[in-house]
């Protein structure tokens, strides 16, 4: 499963990916908002998504505001999500096949639609590879998210 939020700066980017990859067919959740709200607050949407990610086994998140820095911030504070906010293809498809990322942040702001569907696209399909370093890297975020 896929699940999307997003605040207002990246509402209308939201809209047009729950729309564009539900005629993929891809199953998508969106957890708002479900109308746009000028000024509201993107902390109370990235902790929904990330938390929804991190009890359903096997979903992803994508999260869009006007940067995606303050989503990143959010949903990174919350013990198993890796969040990364990937501004090209390149970026995303390294933060899938390194990090493991599961949720992918978009900066609204300074992306067209176009260039955000190919993103989440090339993040969509790119597989961690599972190399021991990696795997090291993960187990040691791991192990500071429950000891700090």
């Amino acid at each position: 499963m896929l699940v999307l939020g997003a605040d207002h700066a990246g509402f209308a980017l939201k809209e047009y990916l729950t729309r564009a990859l539900a005629k993929r067919g891809i199953p998508v959740e969106d957890l708002g908002p479900a109308r746009l709200v000028a000024g509201d607050d993107y902390p109370l949407v990235a902790a929904a998504v990330s938390r929804r990610v991190r009890r359903t086994t096997g979903s992803f998140g994508i999260l869009a505001c006007g940067s995606g820095i303050g989503m990143s911030v959010v949903a990174n504070k919350h013990a198993g999500i890796r969040a990364a906010l990937a501004w090209n293809e390149r970026v995303a498809a390294r933060s899938r096949q390194e990090e493991d990322a599961n949720i992918l942040v978009l900066p609204a702001n300074f992306l067209s639609r176009a260039a955000a569907l190919r993103i989440v696209d090339v993040w969509l399909r790119t597989p961690f590879r599972r190399i021991a370093r990696y795997r090291r890297r993960l187990g040691e975020i791991a192990r500071i998210e429950h000891t700090s």
